[in-house]
């Protein structure tokens, strides 16, 4: 029998993160040579094969705030499209051949002129003000080198059996910290600032991690942030950030949440621990993890 507390730690893939990500991030990263824009911020997006329609709320609501990248991984020509419509306010990088997210974020910053990154996922709307917020509080910070918006979901029609607790809904790429600002122990890659003059590389997203065709792996974001809290640095919380993050229908399912579990459990095999996130969990909480125990513990084994 598990008792609360293994369930409670065990559980949260984005409490975390397989040791093997982590790199040495001892010393402090330096600024690079060619960024134009020391002070400014860009968004950016990292989309494969999403939905244009979709897609286009996404770019309208940042393009509006920021000057805007997308780096496109996908094959067809309609997310290419849905970037050309709207002018120059985005700079659109076609990228096919990308091996997953973690490599595009890689290409994001490559590209970028400015100090701060603003990424925002291809199906997460941005309100009014997120581009503020983020650049203020990160820019404002002597040693913030991530900072975490607020993310809420955005359901395609209901919402299933306690997808709506806090367990749940960090599987499903949200955080929902209240209503101030707080240093947190990582972020959540649906959407967070980086600060580069403060990244342990000029490509610190590990590329063994992240999305890809076909595979549930993530953290690749877990691991920035532990890389870079080993550097000195620190992450934040920013709730007046605020994106929707729209829950796809093959996510709003319970098979789908326990193929993500599982999977959860073969990354956390050979984990390091992050602290958990400042929240407390109540009785619906601590169902939810009651439920995906076994998936969980599944994964763990297969490793």
């Amino acid at each position: 029998m598990l008792d609360a507390a293994e369930v409670e730690n065990g559980l949260s893939f984005a409490e975390r993160e397989d040791e093997v990500a982590l790199r040495p991030a001892r010393t402090r990263a330096t600024a690079r040579e060619e960024v134009v824009n020391p002070a400014g911020a860009t968004a950016a997006i990292c989309t494969a094969d999403d939905d244009p329609v979709l897609f286009g709320r996404v770019l309208d609501a940042a393009a509006a705030q920021a000057p805007t990248v997308v780096v496109d991984m996908s094959r067809g020509d309609a997310i290419r499209a849905a970037a050309k419509e709207r002018g120059d306010a985005v700079r659109y990088e076609a990228y096919p051949h990308s091996s997953g997210l973690s490599d595009s974020r890689n290409r994001a910053l490559a590209i970028a002129d400015t100090r701060y990154i603003l990424f925002v996922d291809a199906d997460a709307i941005p309100e009014s003000g997120w581009h503020q917020a983020l650049q203020r509080h990160i820019a404002g910070s002597e040693r913030a080198a991530l900072v975490g918006a607020r993310i809420g979901p955005e359901w395609p029609g209901h919402t299933p059996f306690l997808f709506d607790t806090a367990p749940a809904q960090d599987f499903l790429g949200m955080l929902e910290l209240g209503d101030e600002p707080q240093e947190i122990p990582r972020v959540v890659g649906t959407s967070f600032a980086l600060d580069r003059e403060r990244m342990p590389s000029a490509a610190p997203f590990p590329t063994e991690l992240g999305r890809r065709p076909g595979s549930l792996q993530g953290g690749e974001e877990v691991a920035l942030s532990l890389a870079v809290r080993a550097a000195g640095w620190t992450v934040r919380y920013e709730p007046r950030a605020v994106v929707r993050h729209h829950v796809r229908p093959g996510r709003a399912s319970w098979s789908w949440m326990l193929r993500r579990v599982r999977q959860a459990g073969r990354e956390a095999r050979t984990a390091a621990a992050l602290e958990p996130l400042p929240r407390a969990l109540d009785a619906r909480d601590r169902a939810f993890q009651a439920l995906v125990a076994p998936a969980y513990l599944l994964g763990r084994a297969l490793g």
